[in-house]
């Protein structure tokens, strides 16, 4: 079977000291390429906290940074009903008996 298919490399090695193999070339790529994937990982919010900020801003919480771009916002809180209040009609006085 083939290996699947890559993304191309947004990394590239203009030049290395000494006289590295090609083995060693390649193992220096895939430890930049493996930097670059945690990097990026870790900048990354993850989909809970997204979709929490969305329901936030849907809830008229506007007192947060949101850093997730605009499309991003709308795409995640329609996600959640549309309305002010998540439970309508639980108001805690026995309700919801």
């Amino acid at each position: 079977m083939s290996e699947p298919h890559r993304r191309r490399s947004m990394l590239e090695v203009v030049s290395i000291d000494g006289q590295p193999s090609e083995e060693e070339r390649q193992a220096i790529a895939r430890a930049l390429e493996e930097l670059a994937a945690k990097e990026r990982a870790e900048r990354t919010a993850s989909i809970w906290l997204r979709a929490g900020r969305a329901q936030g801003r849907r809830l008229g919480m506007f007192d947060y940074h949101a850093r997730f771009e605009a499309a991003d916002a709308w795409r995640l809180s329609t996600r959640f009903p549309f309305g002010g209040r998540e439970y309508p009609g639980l108001n805690g006085r026995g309700d919801a008996k």
